[in-house]
């Protein structure tokens, strides 16, 4: 009966190890990639923002002052793993303003805010 136990033991310490083995992929594939980011503003109210910020193809920063709204840019970039974009308003009065931001036409965030400026930022995963 003790032999039982120490095999059933065994084996259920076998069957535990190799549950958690990892699997063979590397969490990096996939990486750099070329993708389309598309930055989308939106508003309840009428009129224009002040700016509108956002990370361009060059890893640089771009800046549209007075845009009208529904604002949209799209641009394409190639990017590694934990890369982040950014993006960001500016407003006088504070109103609604919706912000997105789309990696392949896929909506990856999006939040909405009330104040005089905003911003928010995306990681690629």
């Amino acid at each position: 009966m003790k032999q039982f136990k120490t095999a059933l033991f065994v084996g259920c310490i076998m069957l535990l190890a190799a549950s958690c083995k990892k699997s063979g992929s590397d969490p990096q594939d996939g990486y750099p990639k070329q993708v389309s980011i598309t930055y989308r503003v939106s508003s309840t109210a009428a009129g224009n923002l002040v700016s509108i910020t956002y990370d361009n193809e060059t890893g640089g920063q771009s800046t549209v002052d007075n845009p009208s709204l529904p604002f949209t840019k799209t641009i394409t970039k190639t990017v590694d793993k934990y890369n982040i974009v950014t993006f960001g308003y500016f407003v006088n009065p504070a109103q609604n303003v919706k912000l997105e931001i789309l990696v392949n036409d896929k909506v990856v965030k999006s939040q909405s805010y009330t104040s005089v400026n905003a911003a928010m930022s995306y990681t690629f995963q």
